[in-house]
């Protein structure tokens, strides 16, 4: 019993670790730091210990609902992707908990979209069908290819004023993120070489699309 519950644990790390591997290998760049490696190894796990934890009794389900309700993903969501990636990888905790048919299951199907998304897009791409695919869904839905996120410690005119800005979030103190998204890969670069010389900026994050 202990032993398939572990196994069953490690297929479900396993699982999105895969996942994790397969973003990177149809170049969603935005999955390409340690947070989100990190994210896609736990969060699995995570949600097979729950599962199995109040599989059997009813009043910690409830308590556990309540708890887990008021739980929530502090920094925005950066594409519709990601916010399904998540879902997927929790489901997956879930699924390898209860049945782990279902988690291998859900693995390939994960696996399979993905890959034949890709060799979908590089298609139409190389054809030119209607540009169905203008752009790259490696940052936000309709949104162009490349982007630059920043943390600041106070307004940026230079970024509320961009043309480009697509998001922007405050909390009318000492924290002020912008998002600007651009086709072209220069204008990226010349405007994070003019924050770099600015003393309040807290961080400056590119990603570059296909």
């Amino acid at each position: 019993m202990i032993l398939s519950t572990v196994i069953n644990c490690l297929f479900s790390i396993a699982s999105g670790l895969l996942i994790y591997f397969v973003l990177i290998i149809i170049k969603q760049n935005w999955v390409n730091t340690i947070y989100y490696f990190i994210t896609f190894l736990l969060l699995p796990p995570v949600a097979f210990v729950i599962t199995n934890v109040i599989s059997n009794n009813l009043a910690l389900s409830l308590g556990m609902i309540g708890a887990l309700s008021i739980v929530r993903f502090r920094n925005p969501v950066k594409n519709p992707l990601e916010l399904v990636i998540y879902f997927s990888l929790i489901t997956l905790g879930i699924a390898y908990g209860v049945n782990p048919n279902w988690g291998f299951l859900l693995t390939a199907i994960v696996f399979s979209i993905l890959i034949i998304s890709r060799i979908f897009q590089q298609i139409v791409k190389k054809k030119n069908y209607f540009n169905l695919f203008k752009y790259s869904f490696a940052t936000n839905d309709g949104v162009l290819k490349n982007l630059i996120e920043i943390e600041a410690k106070s307004r940026i005119d230079i970024l509320e004023n961009h043309e480009n800005l697509i998001y922007y979030s405050s909390n009318n103190k000492d924290k002020f993120l912008y998002r600007i998204s651009s086709d072209k890969k220069l204008q990226i670069d010349e405007l994070k070489k003019k924050l770099d010389s600015l003393s309040n900026i807290v961080n400056v994050e590119v990603r570059y699309g296909d």
